[in-house]
């Protein structure tokens, strides 16, 4: 009584300053520990107009601190991340250089569109690049997340005109993944997302649906 464990929050570290990131975005709620079920942070992008903020897309964050594999080792697992139903983003962030880098998890709508029997293994891979390509099939167990869509230190999104890119960035992102939640979960097996992007950036090129 009257101490704990020299690392017991090391951990935690990241989510504080993730949630940091993400509460200027709009809101950010930090899930409790013992209430965790596979998401760290249920957030709100905001629009200001006039006096106040209103909330545009809800969408949900785990955070990781390092690039290690997302793995799901269950069918149950795999069904869960697949049939999520709020868009949900990985973020990687470094606690020595304060660096956030943000993925789309869209490869689970191509494990979604592409059957009715889900594998009993997924590993999400995120990638340290500046250029990313619509997902691509590879053996329906593993599948790269490709570059991060946001990737800047929490020092430079303290500038404006970073910070404004970011988030025009992150409800970008936000409106193509609700558009897919939402044919799918009507019923019609298709998503779509950009056949290249450029970290921090728009739409490089044209658009894939699959």
């Amino acid at each position: 009584v009257g101490a704990l464990a020299a690392n017991l929050h090391e951990g935690s570290r990241s989510e504080y300053l993730a949630q940091y990131v993400f509460a200027s975005f709009g809101t950010a709620i930090s899930v409790p520990h013992q209430e965790d079920v596979g998401t760290d942070l249920y957030c709100t992008l905001t629009e200001r107009i006039g006096q106040l903020a209103w909330p545009r897309y809800h969408y949900t964050v785990q955070v990781k601190s390092s690039m290690s594999p997302w793995v799901f080792g269950s069918v149950e697992s795999v069904r869960w991340i697949v049939q999520h139903p709020l868009p949900l983003l990985l973020c990687v962030l470094d606690k020595s250089t304060a660096r956030l880098r943000l993925y789309h998890t869209f490869p689970r709508f191509l494990v979604w569109v592409t059957g009715t029997i889900l594998p009993s293994r997924l590993e999400l891979i995120p990638e340290d690049t500046k250029v990313g390509r619509s997902t691509q099939w590879q053996d329906n167990t593993t599948f790269s997340l490709g570059a991060p869509i946001i990737d800047y230190t929490i020092q430079e999104l303290l500038d404006d005109a970073v910070f404004n890119n970011a988030k025009a960035v992150l409800d970008h992102w936000l409106f193509e993944e609700t558009q897919s939640l939402r044919r799918v979960s009507m019923g019609l097996p298709v998503f779509g997302m950009p056949h290249e992007y450029e970290t921090n950036g728009l739409t490089k090129g044209g658009f894939v649906f699959q």
